[in-house]
């Protein structure tokens, strides 16, 4: 193989970058990236097991003859944009599910996207350099090497946090070599996504208040729309540790909630209020539903309102399993099913906070396991049983120090002792006396 170019040399012109062979362009990504991609060699992993992994050779086998999950992850998220811009849709969908499997049509909104901003030079550079350093804050080391430099212990602090440090006091060399518009774009970035995750929107888990960070995104829509390019991406990989061989989480599920996402953010940054942006959420899942027979609901009815949170927290995207969920809502006792109509339609402020259940949309649908065992009376029992669990949490007294406007209880002890516990399929009632999480600031208002 010919010796490339620098990757500089190769983003000046896209068509030649993209016309590389995958093991061309890795090595020329491994030779701009080397010390990033060593960190990610380091980086903690979500796991997870796949009895059919592909044949071929993985990214991190090509460049360092064994597997490291993280660096499988990132670089399969950036063949992914390679099989955008060169118009493979067969290669992205290729092991999907059929049933789940991201449309053409979505394929093609995607690459016509990508295309109108990957010709563009240092665009190109900036979002490869997005792509490339966005998990680096999961190497333990890179926290430490903060503290060493700083006297800061960041090591408790989530890993887009560790990052956004990092950087800020000049970590991350490849952040450098941006031309310094770019650069101030992606650290824009990563502030937005320190404070605000596209997922706990794209399934109303989190509150209207959350979005606070978008709003501080006005006049900076570039910044946004870099961070919305990484991040569709990021999902595009959340699988290359198990299957590199094409695009496996980027559903079309999956696509629709992001694309959600990004147009609620570019509706806030070109003025859309923190409420309307949420019900954009809110309306799309309801819309889907509607199409398949089921509502109408109307938003600004707080019942309506409080069922489509719970609709969009679960991902319900069928008319039967909708109509089950409404079942269950409408016979919840008239005391648990006010509290959640309350607790659920507050946007949150410091004079009333709103409360984020993290991780309640695993929980709810874990506990319901819609395509499981067990027959709908089943499913409705542990429904209920979920939603006074989550009616509990949310209407629980005390509150962390401070001027918090969002309070997060976190579930996830709960979900993994409780719903997957064999007990819970006995008797999904345990729930209902299971413990409240702790209280922590979720968001705290700025003056």
């Amino acid at each position: 193989m010919s010796s490339p170019g620098s990757l500089r040399d190769y983003v000046a012109k896209p068509q030649d970058f993209f016309a590389l062979s995958d093991e061309e362009l890795l090595l020329l990504i491994h030779s701009q990236f080397e010390p990033e991609l060593n960190r990610l060699k380091c980086a903690y992993s979500v796991g997870g097991r796949c009895d059919t992994k592909p044949s071929s050779k993985s990214p991190s086998v090509i460049l360092y003859g064994r597997d490291y999950d993280e660096v499988n992850r990132t670089l399969t998220g950036l063949l992914t944009l390679k099989w955008i811009y060169t118009n493979r849709y067969d290669l992205l969908v290729a092991n999907q599910d059929e049933a789940l499997r991201l449309s053409r049509e979505s394929f093609d909104w995607m690459h016509d996207f990508y295309q109108k901003f990957v010709t563009i030079p240092d665009e190109l550079f900036a979002l490869i350099t997005s792509i490339v350093v966005n998990d680096i804050g999961k190497d333990e080391n890179l926290a430490s090497d903060y503290e060493k430099k700083t006297g800061e212990n960041i090591a408790g602090l989530n890993h887009d946090m560790i990052l956004l440090k990092a950087v800020k006091a000049g970590l991350i060399g490849c952040m450098d070599l941006l031309p310094q518009d770019y650069r101030d774009d992606l650290i824009r970035g990563m502030e937005l996504g320190a404070e605000f995750n596209f997922g706990q929107l794209a399934q109303a888990e989190n509150a209207p208040a959350c979005l606070v960070g978008l709003a501080k995104m006005r006049g900076h829509s570039r910044s946004f729309r870099l961070r919305f390019e990484e991040q569709l991406l990021d999902i595009a990989g959340a699988a290359g540790h198990l299957d590199w061989a094409g695009a496996k989480k980027l559903t079309q599920s999956n696509f629709d909630a992001y694309r959600t996402v990004y147009d609620v953010g570019m509706g806030i940054i070109d003025g859309l209020s923190l409420r309307a942006g949420y019900d954009l959420v809110l309306q799309r899942r309801l819309d889907l539903l509607r199409e398949k027979g089921f509502g109408p609901l109307d938003l600004k009815d707080a019942d309506d309102r409080a069922l489509a949170r719970i609709l969009c927290m679960s991902s319900v995207a069928d008319r039967s399993t909708a109509e089950l969920y409404n079942r269950v809502w409408t016979s919840l006792d008239d005391d648990v099913r006010g509290a959640l109509r309350i607790s659920l339609n507050i946007d949150g402020s410091v004079a009333e906070p709103a409360v984020q259940v993290t991780y309640i949309p695993a929980l709810i649908t874990q506990a319901v396991d819609i395509k499981g065992p067990g027959n709908t009376e089943s499913k409705e029992r542990a429904l209920r049983s979920a939603l006074r669990y989550l009616c509990r949490v949310m209407s629980a007294p005390g509150k962390p120090s401070g001027p918090a406007s969002v309070i997060e209880r976190n579930v996830f002890a709960i979900l993994k002792g409780v719903v997957q516990s064999p007990q819970f399929r006995e008797d999904p009632t345990i729930l209902e006396t299971a413990t409240i999480p702790v209280s922590l600031v979720a968001l705290m208002e700025s003056n």
